[in-house]
């Protein structure tokens, strides 16, 4: 009896070798996940360069447009705002900074810094869509419409700009959202850096519509 004790006790104490497997499968299956989560990310960015490389390319189609209707009409070309279109440039420059500041920021944990810098986006962003709607007035007001080949290039170009601003801007809103709400973290953050790649894509291409538009 003393000896049946004594091997149930040394039983009881002896690590199950049930644990060590159960271990090693519940590894494996976060390592499973977190590869299937790095592998949607990696597919994800994927498809946003082929889209953005898309939309360089209808931006290219509008701005060999524009320049065709530039050189044929040159005197509508001399009523653009040039001084105020270069102040609304350095506006849009900044809030790429401001993109640049945020993503840091949540590297960093540093959750003040990321909301800072999607508010300073989100403001410097509606100061530029504004001005270009005050543009469009002011150019209206100086017969430059839809219903001149001019005008038709001209709104074409900016205009799908500015609707990439605006969308630009209510996913920032979103992200600003998300943001307060502590979903992202410095582990976890694609959601930023996603929309970073957009607006910084809006920014580069503006910087290119506004040689071509505003300087040549």
């Amino acid at each position: 009896m003393q000896q049946e004790t004594t091997l149930t006790k040394v039983a009881s104490h002896a690590p199950s070798v049930a644990e060590p497997a159960a271990e090693h499968a519940e590894h494996h299956v976060d390592h499973l996940k977190m590869a299937s989560f790095t592998y949607n990310i990696e597919n994800s960015k994927m498809a946003m360069w082929l889209f953005l490389a898309s939309e360089m390319f209808l931006f290219s189609v509008l701005i060999i447009a524009y320049i065709i209707a530039r050189y044929a009409h040159p005197e509508e070309h001399a009523q653009l705002n040039v001084p105020l279109t270069s102040i609304n440039t350095f506006i849009l420059l900044l809030s790429s900074f401001s993109v640049v500041w945020a993503l840091s920021g949540v590297q960093m944990g540093n959750q003040t810094r990321l909301l800072r810098g999607l508010a300073g986006v989100i403001v410097l962003g509606s100061i530029f869509f504004l001005l270009m709607m005050y543009e469009y007035s002011e150019l209206s007001h100086h017969g430059i419409t839809l219903a001149h080949p001019f005008g038709m290039a001209f709104y074409a170009l900016t205009g799908l700009h500015g609707a990439h601003v605006l969308i630009g801007l209510v996913w920032a809103i979103y992200v600003f959202n998300r943001a307060f709400n502590g979903v992202y973290t410095k582990e976890s953050y694609w959601g930023v850096e996603f929309w970073g790649l957009y607006w910084h894509f809006v920014d580069v291409v503006w910087i290119f519509i506004f040689t071509v538009v505003y300087l040549l």
